[in-house]
């Protein structure tokens, strides 16, 4: 429940805000251990989290948090206190989520929650991955370290997902505009055209006929195939939210020429980054690779990762399970291999990371 408060402290300073806690009573008890006396006490009515149902809009950017990741990570090994750096830090996040969720973290940490378990609680902002990491940080005492790491990971991440998205966006534009264009000369250009050789009444060459042909066509049943292409975009979309079918889209989208082999490559590099992070963060591997499959988007390889982490707590090993998925290419499970004989599973992974996060940049720059 959420209470907002106005209170003043011992040196006459004015403190407003909004407090997350369970009851009136707790709410009383965190504000007496900050040293500040109540003026005005309620409970309010949470407002519908916009962030949570449409995270791209209205949540944090992965630029503010990899930001945020490096400043209370240089102020934690600077000997800042973690409330301290937190209060510091939400006066200066632009993103006005991001330093709402700051504040309300810092009111956890106040009542004694440690950070990951005040971050889990808002997992818009901050994935299970991140939490996991800060979790194995704090335990360990390198807290400064893990978020370094963890801002070196997502900075990677998203440079390769910027690659993906600026190589796609390019022939889209290309085919959207290939499509009005024609779309303009067969029902504009093209109409007077046709009736002008039809006056002619004389033997016309095939691609000439063919070309009228379509214009006719078009023109009589254009308005239908749109409406036909509508009904048909909205069913697709039904049918990709239930995941039966999302399944057998994925699977296609790997059985494409070119987009399937970037989108087992890039996927690889992400699942390869992520393992080598989690791996050097000390977490065990089933439970690295439970965490690493969230981050790979298609439903077949997240399978076929499921399978494999079912066979690591069998005590197989990393680097048997996946030589046995085709879908992986043979290099992953090489390296895999060799990291395990050498006791440098992370720094291997790292490495396949970064030769397949080549890979897809030479393939976007083929398909570009």
């Amino acid at each position: 429940m959420a209470y907002r408060y106005l209170a003043v402290s011992n040196d006459g300073k004015e403190s407003r805000g909004v407090l997350d806690v369970a009851s009136e009573e707790a709410a009383e008890r965190l504000l007496w251990q900050r040293e500040l006396t109540i003026l005005d006490l309620g409970r309010v009515r949470r407002q519908v989290d916009m962030a949570k149902y449409f995270p791209s809009l209205f949540g944090p950017r992965a630029k503010d948090v990899i930001l945020f990741s490096r400043q209370l990570a240089t102020l934690v090994d600077s000997g800042v206190s973690l409330i301290a750096g937190l209060q510091l830090l939400g006066t200066q996040i632009g993103n006005k989520y991001l330093r709402r969720v700051l504040g309300e973290i810092e009111d956890e940490i106040h009542m004694g929650t440690s950070l990951s378990a005040a971050m889990a609680k808002h997992p818009v902002a901050f994935s299970e991955l991140y939490c996991r990491m800060i979790e194995t940080g704090e335990r360990s005492g390198n807290l400064g370290p893990a978020l370094r790491q963890l801002a070196d990971y997502e900075e990677r991440i998203q440079v390769t997902l910027a690659k993906v998205r600026g190589a796609m966006a390019y022939p889209l534009f290309v085919l959207l505009l290939a499509i009005f264009v024609v779309g303009i000369l067969v029902k504009v250009a093209l109409p007077p055209m046709v009736r002008l050789f039809e006056e002619f009444s004389a033997e016309l060459p095939w691609p000439t006929r063919f070309l009228i042909a379509i214009t006719n066509f078009f023109g009589k049943y254009g308005a239908a195939l749109l409406i036909g292409a509508a009904v048909l975009s909205v069913i697709v979309f039904l049918f990709s939210r239930r995941p039966s079918g999302r399944l057998l889209l994925h699977r296609l989208v790997l059985r494409l020429p070119l987009l399937g082999k970037i989108s087992i490559h890039g996927s690889v590099a992400r699942l390869s980054r992520t393992l080598s992070a989690l791996i050097k963060a000390g977490l065990p591997l089933p439970e690295a690779l439970a965490l690493s499959k969230e981050t790979i988007g298609n439903l077949v390889l997240q399978e076929a990762l499921e399978n494999v982490r079912q066979e690591t707590l069998q005590g197989r090993g990393l680097s048997e399970p996946l030589s046995r998925v085709k879908q992986f290419p043979p290099m992953m499970s090489y390296l895999a291999r060799v990291g395990e004989e050498t006791g440098t599973l992370d720094t291997h992974l790292a490495t396949v990371a970064d030769f397949y996060e080549q890979e897809v940049d030479r393939s976007l720059r083929v398909m570009t």
